[in-house]
């Protein structure tokens, strides 16, 4: 496996981290590292043959694709707005949707969508991986679901493929549901209809922390129970919180903490949701 600089040496899979934690039956891929920094990652289909690994810097706030060998492929995608804007209630923004061929049918560009899924009144982006701007909308988000939610038990992707074509849904700050027809079409290798891959359950602030942390928690379902779970490097459970999906935040002393990396992870009994890791420095 080659090398990728002295940033990022090698990562590991979302899914992996908490094979200490929720004890799920699941074989080690293989384990990377982010070096000094906190990262986003996970693996985006940006075509129906090519499937990249996605790194995004909290720090320099540009994104990465890497190759499934981890070679480099795109590197130092400047993203519109911080991917952490701090305030009472912070924003975080997310890339999602790369893909060659969704939003302008150009194959020659990448595109992505850029939002802040939590808080719907920043600004939804889809832009180009050159700086390109090529669609804005104010005080607007993808909605996880809309309609019947029934407390977050129906998770609705924004971009969904319809006998109708593509649509692209688009939930008001102010109220209403925006529907957009899209040029392109989702990718097929994976079921992004039905599959958790590309939703973000949790987000958490601040990261790098020296006192406490608040998790924003949106529940995968109301239909199952769901603990939050923080171990060390070295497995060592540090923390365990019940999750009540009526509840959306919750905030953890994590001031007995050594210096280090901890790795959480949103678990129901048979299936980890969403995994991530934040950093003690005191």
């Amino acid at each position: 496996m080659k090398k990728i600089g002295k940033y990022l040496v090698m990562f590991m899979f979302a899914n992996l981290l908490n094979q200490s934690v929720c004890k799920a039956q699941i074989t080690l891929d293989t384990t990377v590292y982010p070096a000094d920094l906190i990262y986003f990652f996970n693996p985006v289909q940006i075509s129906s043959t090519e499937t990249k690994y996605y790194v995004g810097d909290t720090v320099t706030n540009t994104f990465n694709l890497y190759n499934m060998d981890f070679t480099p492929f795109l590197m130092n995608v400047v993203v519109p707005e911080p991917f952490i804007k701090l305030g009472a209630v912070p924003s975080i923004f997310r890339a999602i949707y790369i893909t060659r061929a969704l939003f302008d049918c150009d194959t020659s560009n990448i595109e992505y969508a850029y939002e802040s899924a939590s808080t719907g009144w920043e600004t939804f982006y889809i832009m180009r991986t050159d700086g390109t701007e090529l669609f804005r909308l104010d005080s607007a988000n993808g909605p996880y679901c809309f309609g019947d939610c029934l407390g977050g038990a129906d998770w609705v992707k924004p971009i969904v493929n319809t006998s109708s074509g593509t649509k692209l849904f688009l939930q008001r700050f102010w109220g209403g549901v925006n529907i957009y027809s899209l040029c392109g079409t989702l990718p097929r290798v994976f079921d992004f209809t039905n599959d958790n891959m590309n939703q973000i359950f949790m987000s958490i602030f601040p990261n790098p922390t020296s006192g406490s942390l608040t998790f924003e928690i949106n529940s995968p379902s109301n239909m199952e129970e769901f603990e939050l779970v923080i171990v060390d490097n070295n497995g060592r459970d540090m923390r365990r919180q019940k999750v009540n999906f009526r509840n959306h935040q919750y905030t953890i002393d994590v001031s007995d903490f050594d210096n280090g990396t901890y790795i959480y992870s949103l678990c129901s009994k048979n299936k980890s949701y969403q995994n991530g890791k934040f950093l003690i420095n005191k």
